[in-house]
């Protein structure tokens, strides 16, 4: 009998350790690469932004479309498990003459597939509205609840001539069902290609930062008094990511979004170093709902979208 005794109890601590690491990797693990850079240069940014001239962006608002408690150290690895806020954000970024959308959400039926715990349909139509009136659409990657709101828009054919979509997020898009290309929609545009560094109005460049997904690219905005934001998508859902030097755990990264991590750390690196050497820079989260609204706070975010 004491044998027995013994081996069940090595068996348990046998089992009763493995699942510790497994937890642990899922979900504490957050080791960063000894090796590697990501290139993040505001100087760059500033001057790739000057290309084009014109009169630059008076103000930046937002529309949150949905919300989504999920346990903090799902998307802040080794941190907390108590619930915090995922939204799903739009941007309008408004010009004197011209506006342009980052981001544009998704609709209800793709959200309500994902398990959100509300859905704003007020938001969704401004959202409509606003992309109809845009002069540029651009995404900050090709997900669901980020290009959503674009490919499953009734107006999809009058938009998509005017989405900024580059190639990789052309190819990839088949990976973020239930949204995917409109039959015939592939016609009506071309995708565009860039190396590192784009400038698509006055003041505002895209970033490319395939990680996330190979389509991911950040958002840098530079408004007529000087203030500066890089809308960085998914590649910091959270600001505690940049923070914290944190990124999203093994759960999310590998089981459900399929990230290549090391891309996204030296990139979480990059924006660490760059906030910390330019503390004014505005870093908008990819769904941090409480991080949004202390930018909101600051005066330096608009909620809702006018028209």
């Amino acid at each position: 009998m004491a044998k027995w005794k013994r081996y069940a109890i090595v068996t348990v601590a046998l089992v009763a350790s493995v699942l510790i690491g497994a937890v642990y990797w899922l979900f504490y693990d957050n080791r960063m690469p000894n090796d590697g850079s990501f290139l993040l240069n505001l100087a760059q940014m500033r001057a790739e932004a000057l290309k084009i001239p014109g009169p630059r962006a008076t103000s930046i608002e937002v529309e949150t479309l949905s919300h989504t408690l999920v346990p903090k150290i799902a998307l802040v690895a080794g941190t907390s498990w108590h619930k915090i806020d995922n939204g799903r954000e739009s941007y309008r970024v408004v010009f004197p003459n011209q506006s342009i959308i980052i981001d544009t959400g998704w609709d209800e039926k793709s959200a309500k597939s994902d398990n959100i715990d509300s859905y704003d349909t007020a938001a969704w139509m401004q959202v409509q509205t606003a992309m109809l009136q845009a002069s540029k659409i651009v995404v900050t990657h090709e997900h669901e609840d980020h290009i959503g709101g674009l490919l499953s828009s009734p107006n999809w054919a009058k938009l998509l001539p005017k989405a900024l979509i580059n190639q990789a997020q052309f190819d990839n898009i088949e990976g973020t069902l239930p949204v995917t290309w409109p039959q015939g929609s592939r016609d009506h545009f071309k995708p565009i290609e860039y190396d590192r560094l784009l400038a698509i109005a006055p003041g505002v460049v895209l970033i490319r930062a395939a990680g996330h997904t190979p389509g991911s690219q950040m958002i840098y905005v530079q408004r007529a008094d000087g203030r500066e934001y890089i809308f960085m998508g998914d590649t910091a859902t959270m600001a505690d990511n940049v923070r914290l030097l944190r990124i999203r755990s093994h759960y999310v990264t590998d089981y459900m979004t399929h990230d290549d991590r090391q891309a996204v750390m030296l990139q979480t690196q990059a924006l660490h170093a760059l906030a910390e050497a330019n503390p004014k820079l505005v870093l908008v989260p990819g769904h941090d709902s409480d991080a949004i609204q202390s930018i909101e706070n600051h005066g330096l975010l608009h909620i809702g979208f006018t028209h």
